[in-house]
């Protein structure tokens, strides 16, 4: 398993790769609370999106960003859309772009997914 964290200007940043296992305690513990997390809830390849859930919601996530699913660029790829990530959830928001801007000091309080449109 790879994943990577870091910190820019105040922001702690996680990106979990194509986490293909629930964390563990100890690995939650080692990897501390972040502010942005950049999680995959695929399914087929990688977490799906249950486990996606638990995992930001156990590390504190104020911006929540799914990654690794089908899309209208990638519709053949065997794997979940964001719809099974954000279903049911009132915490998520579309953009129309591919890119945000965040700032320490004025990230959401509760978890934010933010669902960005594909840049490929």
């Amino acid at each position: 398993m790879t994943l990577f964290c870091f910190e820019v200007d105040g922001i702690k940043l996680c990106h979990l790769g194509d986490l293909g296992h629930m964390l563990n305690n100890k690995q939650i513990a080692e990897i501390g609370k972040v502010d942005i997390l950049m999680t995959p809830m695929c399914g087929n390849f990688a977490i799906d999106a249950a486990a996606a859930t638990e995992i930001y919601g156990k590390l504190g996530a104020k911006i929540v960003i799914p990654m690794h699913y089908k899309n209208e660029r990638c519709p053949n790829l065997p794997a979940a859309g964001v719809d099974d990530f954000i279903k049911g959830k009132t915490n998520a928001t579309r953009l129309e772009v591919s890119e945000a801007e965040f700032k320490a000091g004025v990230l959401p309080a509760a978890a934010q997914i933010v669902v960005m449109a594909p840049a490929y």
